[in-house]
């Protein structure tokens, strides 16, 4: 795929994200979370989710879709005003379509997200990976996220440990 085209998402892209959310979890979490979670209409349980949080967001909170040459779902991040330990934002969701990842979506994602957070006088941002789910703490670690520390979350139907990772500046990641 050529440069992916970046734009801001809308009402009208909840379907997409959707898919591209659940496709995206059921390779990323298989043997991290139960074959049942993932295996029973987890893309009609994201429709749901992301239909009702896109027309909530705040002012300060923003999706951003990549998309191909066509407009087809590329990928997407999800940006929420919630502030913690000293940190700007969450990244709530960062998702690359599972065919198209390793060619720099995920990286463009959070360069234009760290792009909007300074924007609007805000300078980092934090995310949490469940353990487990190497390629992503791979990836965090290849563009500068540091690991922070851990928690315990019920996902999915199950205890799984999460790793907080933060970005104290946006100079490596913008790099």
């Amino acid at each position: 795929m050529t440069k992916p085209i970046l734009r801001p998402a809308t009402a009208d892209d909840a379907m997409a994200i959707a898919r591209l959310h659940a496709a995206s979890w059921i390779i990323a979490y298989r043997g991290l979370l139960s074959d049942e979670y993932l295996d029973n209409d987890l893309a009609g349980e994201r429709i749901a989710y992301w239909s009702k949080k896109i027309p909530l967001l705040s002012e300060r909170e923003f999706i951003i879709l990549a998309t191909d040459g066509q407009d087809h779902a590329a990928g997407f991040i999800a940006v929420m005003d919630q502030p913690e330990i000293g940190y700007s934002a969450l990244v709530d969701n960062l998702h690359v379509r599972p065919d198209l990842k390793g060619q720099g979506i995920g990286k463009s994602l959070m360069q234009q997200a760290a792009r909007v957070l300074l924007n609007s006088g805000r300078t980092s941002y934090y995310l949490w990976v469940l353990n487990g789910n190497d390629p992503a703490c791979r990836f965090y670690e290849s563009i500068g996220g540091v690991a922070a520390d851990e928690t315990t979350v019920h996902f999915g139907g199950k205890d799984v440990k999460a790793t907080r990772y933060v970005w104290e500046t946006f100079d490596k990641v913008l790099q």
